[in-house]
């Protein structure tokens, strides 16, 4: 672990911003160039191949709504990752302040996402841990996609992704299986979809085998039926991206995005014409059916754990909330 003020090569750290099962990232100051930069430094700092696996992956994808990969460094036998800060928070952080985003906020954000994942897709990469803690708002509400340390490259030769690696309540149930395919990050972007507008995801469980159970056993409530507010041409798009079989879920991103542009220029035509700065016309629902957070636990932004309520730092994995 790193020190606030310590020197790594030409970077101060300056502070830790947090820590995942692969590594921690730190805030820096590069005191060559005068800029803010964020390092991420891998737990596990002896094979080569595998330090290198992330980077390499995410030197081909160059695109705004990635966090940009700026090089690679090897200071005092540790290796870490220079990475582009964002100077925002993450959307589980806005998500659990807001309770639930606003349909046209939250389209924004999908669209980004979306447009990001398809370039990945396009390199032949799947994220495989799409999930709000991953995504990134810079200061202009950009979202931006970070943390490729799960994501695997799919071979012409390789149908799917066989390691089952992930965060349980975003997993679509062929990753469940140890089959993961690039429709997996368009069924992880549907539950951030469906969080960002109930505020909540459609199934939670300590135990992850029940999650995968549930989508299995259990419809899903549309977002539109847990929030008035939310369109139904919107609840529409993310109940088919959580389709279990996989032919009736979006083939593509490209797809996926395509149908989220024409719903932003839909609701974009249904605008009052004065005094509502471009919202769409939507009956905001009285305080007794909006909806609520208090039907799941609120979870461990790093392990993704049940929280103590009012629990300023997670008693599984020690970090801040």
């Amino acid at each position: 672990m790193l020190s606030k003020e310590q020197m790594l090569g030409k970077y101060q750290i300056l502070d830790r911003l947090g820590a995942g099962g692969f590594g921690t990232v730190y805030l820096a100051e590069d005191k060559l160039l005068n800029r803010k930069v964020a390092l991420k430094v891998p737990h596990h700092q002896q094979d080569e191949q595998s330090l290198l696996q992330e980077p390499r992956i995410m030197a081909g994808l160059k695109h705004p709504n990635i966090v940009e990969l700026i090089t690679v460094e090897k200071k005092d036998d540790t290796f870490f990752m220079v990475m582009e800060y964002v100077d925002g928070e993450s959307l589980d952080k806005y998500i659990r302040r807001e309770r639930c985003l606003h349909p046209l906020r939250a389209l924004d954000i999908a669209i980004d996402v979306a447009s990001a994942i398809g370039l990945a897709h396009s390199h032949k990469v799947i994220h495989r841990d799409l999930r709000p803690a991953n995504i990134l708002l810079t200061a202009e509400g950009v979202a931006k996609v970070t943390d490729f340390g799960t994501s695997r490259v799919l071979a012409t030769q390789d149908l799917f992704a066989r390691t089952r690696i992930g965060s349980p309540p975003y997993m679509s149930p062929e990753h469940f299986r140890g089959r993961a395919v690039f429709q997996s990050d368009l069924w992880s972007l549907g539950i951030t979809m469906y969080e960002m507008l109930t505020g909540t995801v459609p199934f939670y469980d300590a135990d992850p085998v029940k999650i995968a159970q549930a989508f299995q056993t259990q419809p899903v409530v549309a977002p539109h039926l847990k929030n008035q507010a939310v369109p139904k041409a919107f609840s529409e798009v993310v109940m088919k991206s959580l389709m279990v079989n996989l032919g009736e879920r979006y083939l593509s991103a490209h797809a996926l995005l395509e149908d989220l542009r024409r719903l932003k220029d839909s609701m974009a035509k249904e605008t009052r014409p004065l005094g509502s700065a471009g919202l769409p016309v939507m009956k905001t629902p009285p305080s007794s059916q909006r909806p609520s957070t208090n039907t799941q636990p609120r979870l461990c932004r790093f392990c993704y754990r049940p929280l103590p309520r009012n629990a300023a730092t997670c008693p599984s994995c020690g970090e801040k909330g």
